[in-house]
């Protein structure tokens, strides 16, 4: 027995077409004199038959009548709706058995010659009948209670089609039709039912048990295809639920969706991501593991290749493209690599976000001909943009996972000054939840001190230079020597001309290199003497050994001599690492004194901006003395610096010195943090001439001198104001007391620089 019509085998049902004759003659009556003439024939041979209206549970008693019955039925349904198109049905009033149907139905619902509504699936069939059950007693509700409950349900199910997709169908059940009535008269209802709270099936039954109702009419079943916007849903289901751009198991389904959006199985969906932040492409192997073109393994070098390429296909355009029967001649490069993987059908989807910008490419994708036509993408395009906004979420995602790192370890976010960012990043979003236009307040912090600090590398450029210079020199001769050799065995003119260069570009660099040198001499090696050499190892079997010699001097990735300049990067990495892991070890045990916002630059050195205030930590007291204590401690910290690098040079590969520079400013200024270039700057007139005095004092001489004021093993301390030379004279008064610096102090005039005048400095030598 059918599932639904055994579940609800104690409902009263009686299938009548009086209800829908008095909705007939209503419209008759009531309706314009063409709408009367429709009806009034059909009424007339129904009134001529009156056997057709009576209540029945044997539709064999209609069989008589069967054509005029099914005319009747049949004005239920729009007169555009042929029965080939539709699909709809009538069935008994909550019973499984259908009257009368459209062919489409009967293939979708109908088993064989069966008349009984088959649906697949134990859950489905139940969903159908407990929503049968509720719309009975929704009719009962209205009749005896006067509830407005609705006469209408919905429900939506799967069907697997041939090609093993699923189809997605609404079926609406509308017992409009239906009368219901007690079964027995004298049957006492009810009167605790709540008319205020709805109650559901299983309290209704025992309050209102459905056997003493008869319901009499019929039932109109509805059918819609919604595949499209039940996909749709299911594809922006699956895309909030992807944590990863490799969720294998999400993208598996979003696979089967996008077949069954599209309607066929002959072809692979995938998603090429082309995730950036600040200028940085953000390139993984993980990433691409549901991309077509670069599934199989891309080194950053292709992924970058193929996102330019892409960039520029839809750079003007965000439609997107289709290629129904790809051929190796169409479409530029991009496109020829899907040809190259064997794709004979393609359509490429640009996700873009608000912005306009390329974040990745949705791809669909045939090894066979014909595949895709425009109907195709035309189903496809509502689903485009929610992949555009999944890609948008994961980037978005792993910006804040890139943002947290780089917070720990190299921007201006610092755990000191974090929770402001929090506070601004909360406000935005309560913002957003009551105006669309809800913008990001700005960080800023008001009188705070700022301590400024270098350690630098003492001619670090030169230094480089130099070593670069002695690398080409060094390698100019063994390629003049190979050359020598050469002209000894074969007269070629060639040959000494090439030899008369190299000595030229040794004399032109034994004691400088210019910048124009260098290019020119890494040119002339790379592109002249090395093309000869090769060819000379070619043709010229005794000198095999001697040009490789030649190039077993060279470094393999820089095709040059690489030791100078090697022993010059190593040292000067070297001197950074220590000192950073140095000062990051010291600077952390100062923020448990008082927090402050702390942050260093590294390049031939370390550089450091300190702020500390009370607008930084407003849940901590503050006082003066946390900034006199923060002066004290960047001293001391550059002082043991000094030791520090003092005790590494003879162990540097190349032996550099350092510098130590403090700029003192006694005068609290205000920050605020620029979101582009991701750092704090000082705001206002006076304060930005703070700014421009730490970019100008590190290369200053002193007054009347060629002298620079930065020396290896001393400390220089510049200032501007009285109070600024006495308050750090006691403090290099301590220090010197402590046998941290050496007791001279030099007392220096600064030379005018470019808006700037009337600086002094002091100098302490440091104790080793």
């Amino acid at each position: 027995m059918n599932v639904l019509a055994h579940q609800h085998s104690g409902i009263n049902s009686l299938f009548s077409l009086q209800p829908l004759v008095a909705v007939l003659e209503k419209i008759v009556h009531d309706a314009k004199p063409g709408s009367a003439r429709l009806y009034q024939n059909l009424l007339a041979e129904v009134k001529a038959q009156p056997q057709l209206l009576y209540p029945t549970d044997d539709l064999k008693e209609l069989a008589a009548q069967q054509e005029l019955a099914d005319a009747l039925l049949a004005s239920i349904f729009p007169p555009a709706t042929s029965e080939q198109e539709g699909i709809f049905a009538v069935t008994y009033p909550f019973h499984s058995e259908v009257v009368f149907a459209s062919d489409t139905f009967r293939k979708l619902f109908l088993t064989g010659s069966g008349t009984n509504l088959f649906v697949p699936g134990r859950e489905a069939l139940w969903r159908i009948g407990q929503a049968s059950l509720q719309l009975a007693y929704n009719l009962v509700l209205r009749r005896y209670y006067n509830q407005p409950t609705p006469a209408t349900t919905t429900l939506v199910h799967s069907i697997t089609d041939e090609s093993g997709l699923n189809r997605y169908y609404a079926l609406k059940m509308d017992a409009r039709f239906v009368g219901v009535k007690l079964a027995d008269p004298d049957f006492n209802l009810a009167t605790n039912i709540p008319v205020q709270s709805a109650l559901d099936v299983s309290e209704l039954k025992n309050v209102l048990p459905i056997e003493h109702f008869v319901f009499e009419g019929f039932i109109v079943v509805e059918v819609t295809d919604v595949t499209a916007s039940e996909v749709i849903a299911a594809i922006k289901n699956s895309l909030l639920s992807i944590n990863t751009a490799s969720d294998v198991t999400v993208y598996a389904d979003l696979q089967l969706h996008v077949r069954t959006l599209l309607g066929t199985t002959h072809m692979e969906v995938g998603i090429t991501p082309f995730y950036r932040m600040n200028d940085y492409n953000l390139f993984a192997e993980a990433y691409f593991s549901n991309s077509l073109l670069l599934r199989k393994g891309a080194a950053a070098d292709k992924a970058k290749r193929f996102s330019r390429l892409a960039t520029q296909l839809f750079r003007n355009s965000d439609q997107p493209l289709l290629y129904s029967r790809l051929t190796e001649d169409q479409g530029g490069s991009l496109v020829k690599a899907y040809y190259a993987e064997g794709f004979r059908s393609l359509v490429l989807c640009p996700l873009k976000c608000d912005d306009g910008e390329l974040i990745g490419l949705l791809e669909l994708a045939s090894t066979e001909e014909g595949v895709f036509t425009f109907t195709h993408l035309t189903r496809l395009q509502p689903a485009i943009q929610l992949f555009a906004l999944a890609l948008e979420k994961h980037a978005e995602n792993l910006e804040l996972q890139v943002d947290k790192v780089i917070k720990e370890h190299f921007t201006a976010i610092q755990p000191a000054v974090e929770w402001k960012f929090t506070e601004a990043a909360f406000n935005y979003l309560q913002g957003q939840q009551g105006e669309d236009s809800a913008k990001m307040a700005a960080i800023a912090f008001e009188n705070v001190y700022p301590l400024y600090g270098a350690i630098d590398v003492r001619n670090s450029s030169l230094e480089r230079n130099n070593a670069i210079r002695k690398d080409m020199v060094e390698q100019l001769g063994y390629a003049a020597a190979v050359l020598e050799k050469a002209t000894e065995i074969m007269s070629f003119p060639l040959l000494r001309e090439i030899c008369f260069k190299i000595n030229r570009y040794q004399s032109d660099a034994s004691e400088t290199l210019l910048s124009d040198d260098e290019l020119a001499i890494c040119d002339f090696l790379q592109n002249e003497v090395h093309s000869l050499l090769l060819h000379l190892r070619q043709t010229r079997p005794e000198l095999d050994q001697a040009v490789a010699d030649y190039f077993s001097k060279l470094d393999a990735e820089r095709g040059m001599v690489y030791h100078h300049r090697k022993e010059y990067e190593e040292s000067i990495t070297r001197i950074n690492d220590v000192l950073d892991r140095f000062i990051d070890g010291e600077q952390k045990m100062a923020q448990k004194v008082y927090p402050h916002y702390f942050e260093r630059y590294i390049t031939d050195g370390v550089e450091f901006n300190i702020y500390v205030g009370q607008s930084l930590a407003p849940n901590m007291p503050f006082d003066e003395i946390y900034v006199h204590n923060m002066k004290l401690w960047q001293l001391t910290m550059l002082a043991r610096a000094a030791r520090i690098s003092r005790a590494l040079e003879q162990r540097l590969p190349m032996p550099l010195q350092t510098t130590q520079l403090i700029l003192a400013h006694s005068i609290p200024l205000n920050i605020s943090f620029r979101r582009k270039e991701r750092k704090f700057d000082v705001d206002g007139a006076y304060n930005i001439r703070y700014e421009i005095i730490k970019k100008r004092i590190d290369k200053v001489h002193l007054k009347e001198s060629e002298e620079r004021l930065t020396q290896p093993g001393r400390i220089a301390i510049v200032y501007s104001q009285q109070k600024e030379l006495t308050e750090y004279l006691e403090y290099v008064a301590f220090l010197q007391h402590e046998g941290l610096l050496d007791e001279n102090v030099e007392h220096l005039d600064l030379e005018d620089t470019q808006g700037i005048s009337g600086l002094k400095a002091i100098r302490v030598e440091v104790k080793f």
